[in-house]
């Protein structure tokens, strides 16, 4: 049978970027509601500071996590982790060392605090969020950059997935299950252009599996057309799209109180080294390293108290005070990483992220010092 003709005269210009409107599999968009203009928080009735006031233990679930990421990158081919690290990943996936156990307490209380009119907490010192800077100290990954070229249609062009990925996966609205794109250890590229398709696959397993996980496990191919030409695809605002799908995701749990998705673990790292809420005890020999979720993976992490006391985590965000906070935690003593460097550009700035699922504000002028 003979291959599909490909023309990538199409992806110069993607086709624009449309979102969904059902959204995607088996997640519900946030309830859709007329508000005050002068309120902070629009519609309070439906957040869970309100519906869970008098609760004393609730859970926020999570989807996503370090699955085999780091497994299946070490596994690869040595061209093939070449090009995924020119694609500006290797920091990121350095981290994704072994699973980490998610505290659902501690995420509702952070939950309660969260405002998604500004998308930041609202705490007795003042507003604050994840900014820019702390997504990239965290992940490795630059907030900042050419915006992803990214093509809602693409799923819909089966000459094009064959030429990206060397195979057609099955779709459903735009997406796919980013289970299917684990079994390509077992291949042998051949030739250059193989060997992309397979740093392609397992990007898209990277991010539906930690970076944009969904709680129906699903990636969007829309992606496909910044991963055109990987040695030049760290250009593209990576990071931005995390952080926009981290805010999108956290907003709808301080809604709904069901589950999280996205990069959820930034949430807890932040609050350890920023709050200083309850840290587990830190063995990691160098506690300047980069990025900083090396630092907080299981095997350095220590015992942590309170651990799973939601009434614990609520009083010691009440009773948060400025001078508790660590305003500066991520110090190095070697030269700053360009990630980070090129990150505080829009730190301090009003910044729209982009992912695939929809476009967040960042507020730098609520929520810097």
């Amino acid at each position: 049978m003979t291959r599909p003709e490909f023309s990538e005269e199409i992806y110069t210009l993607p086709r624009p970027h449309l979102f969904v409107p059902s959204g995607f599999a088996g997640y519900r968009l946030p309830q859709q509601t007329d508000y005050d203009l002068e309120l902070v928080l629009r519609d309070p009735r439906v957040h869970i500071a309100n519906t869970w006031a008098e609760a004393e233990q609730r859970d926020i679930c999570s989807f996503g996590g370090p699955c085999s990421s780091l497994a299946l990158y070490e596994g690869l081919p040595a061209r093939v982790r070449e090009l995924v690290d020119a694609a500006g990943f290797r920091e990121f996936i350095q981290t994704l060392t072994v699973p980490v156990r998610n505290d659902h307490a501690f995420l509702v209380a952070l939950a309660e605090r969260w405002r998604d009119t500004s998308n930041t907490f609202h705490l007795p010192p003042g507003e604050m969020t994840v900014m820019p800077t702390n997504f990239a100290t965290i992940t490795g990954l630059r907030v900042g950059g050419d915006p992803i070229p990214f093509d809602s249609g693409i799923h819909e062009d089966p000459s094009a997935l064959e030429w990206f990925l060397g195979e057609v996966p099955k779709v459903e609205r735009g997406a796919a299950r980013y289970a299917q794109f684990a079994k390509y250890p077992k291949k042998k590229p051949i030739n250059e252009h193989e060997e992309e398709q397979m740093a392609r696959e397992y990007l898209l397993y990277l991010f539906g599996a930690t970076l944009f996980p969904n709680r129906g496990s699903t990636v969007y191919l829309s992606y496909l057309p910044a991963l055109r030409d990987l040695r030049t695809a760290s250009r593209f605002d990576w990071g931005g799209a995390g952080l926009g799908t981290a805010y999108l995701f956290f907003g709808d749990s301080s809604r709904s109180g069901q589950s999280t998705s996205g990069y959820w673990r930034v949430w807890e790292l932040w609050a350890y080294e920023v709050l200083r809420m309850y840290p587990p005890e830190c063995k990691h020999p160098d506690l300047s390293t980069l990025p900083r979720a090396l630092i907080w993976s299981t095997e350095h992490r220590g015992t942590k108290e309170g651990r799973g006391s939601l009434n614990a985590y609520r009083l010691y965000l009440d009773e948060l005070r400025a001078s508790r906070i660590e305003w500066n935690p991520w110090r190095t003593n070697g030269p700053e990483p360009e990630y980070l460097a090129r990150s505080r550009a829009v730190t301090a700035s009003r910044v729209l992220l982009e992912s695939a699922f929809g476009w967040q504000w960042y507020l730098g002028d609520r929520a810097t010092r």
